[in-house]
């Protein structure tokens, strides 16, 4: 999974990064216009496997991965140039994060300190990125179809026909419901409007008291899939650095109820659409995250190519009971393990064994 942080410059973006990574890395890294790409692999916490694991202490304790991406300051206007534009396509959601903070030695592009106008005008440059891409699309679909009547091109077309006029509209993609037949349209897609979308602002230290309520700071988003969360970098990364018991001392002295790093990862996998299955193997257990309704059978190809390819059944029990019988095999004594097939939806907090042949 890609979690990509993007934004325009000067708005802490490398900072957030820090904050989800535990990272050092400058700030000032880009001052001398560089455009390296920050990627950090993020273990996702979730006391669920806490709780299995220690079942089983004499094995490796293994969260699953988020990989954290921070991207390079991209000006106004300047969203739908290629190579910014690909890295964007990458991601599986976006966090822009989003200038809130007031300082006079750090200039605003704009001129003026204003979230609210940042969201909406970079909300604008997702839409005309997909906008350009809808258009080049139906070009040449008129193109095709004009030399060769083709009816899935026609399905198509009218699908696309369909996404422009909402995007006219100011509507997003990820607002629109598309039926599942016409899905297979989109395949070759990477619609930034359609991916899920975190507007982080970086609050000014005077706003901290309103991080646990970001409506106060812009207005709360329309449509689904799009969050607003407030963060105040700057004495967050000061805190970072402290050690253990002097960081919740200042925690409680700031009124901050947790790190931004808890409130995204506690968050993430319900935001995405995801849940998440555990796994106990010979050496490790094991949490992974997969889309909400996924197959058993796909679910395997989660752990590996070939448990997919072989999958005969799946052994499965909740990751609750476990805990409450105390092992897997108490679990079958007390019949507690179900068998499911290939097409059985993985329920987040199973506890999975994959039955396949070689």
């Amino acid at each position: 999974m890609n979690l990509t942080i993007f934004g325009y410059p000067k708005t802490g973006k490398t900072t957030f990064f820090n904050l989800l990574a535990g990272a050092q890395i400058e700030v000032k890294a880009y001052d001398d216009g560089k455009k390296d790409v920050h990627v950090h692999a993020c273990p996702v916490p979730d006391d669920r496997l806490d709780r299995v694991a220690a079942l089983y202490p004499e094995k490796k304790k293994v969260h699953a991965l988020v990989d954290i991406v921070d991207l390079a300051g991209v000006s106004f206007g300047e969203v739908k140039s290629g190579a910014y534009l690909n890295l964007l396509r990458k991601a599986d959601a976006l966090v822009h994060v989003v200038r809130g903070f007031r300082d006079p030695a750090i200039p605003h592009p704009a001129g003026r300190v204003n979230p609210a106008d940042d969201i909406r005008t970079m909300e604008e440059e997702l839409a005309l990125a997909d906008f350009v891409s809808l258009e080049s699309r139906l070009e040449k679909l008129d193109k095709d179809i004009k030399k060769a009547k083709d009816p899935e091109a026609e399905k198509e077309r009218d699908l696309l026909a369909r996404l422009r006029a909402d995007l006219e509209g100011g509507r997003a993609l990820r607002e629109i419901e598309i039926p599942h037949f016409e899905e297979k349209h989109l395949r070759g897609f990477t619609f930034l409007s359609r991916k899920p979308l975190i507007h982080a602002v970086n609050a000014d230290e005077t706003d901290i008291p309103r991080l646990n309520a970001p409506e106060t700071l812009v207005p709360a988003p329309a449509g689904r899939g799009v969050r607003v969360l407030a963060f105040c970098g700057k004495i967050e990364m000061e805190i970072l650095t402290l050690e253990g018991g002097d960081k919740a001392v200042f925690m409680e002295e700031y009124g901050m109820k947790e790190s931004t790093a808890a409130r995204v990862f506690r968050d993430l996998p319900g935001w995405l659409g995801e849940v998440t299955f555990f796994t106990v193997g010979k050496d490790e257990v094991r949490s992974w995250l997969i889309s909400d309704g996924t197959p058993a059978v796909r679910a395997a190809g989660a752990v590996h190519s070939d448990i997919e390819h072989g999958f005969i059944r799946a052994e499965v029990i909740a990751w609750q009971d476990l805990v409450r019988l105390g092992s897997l095999q108490a679990a079958k004594d007390k019949g507690a393990i179900r068998l499911e097939g290939k097409d059985y939806p993985v329920r987040d907090g199973d506890v999975i064994y994959f039955r396949f042949s070689p």
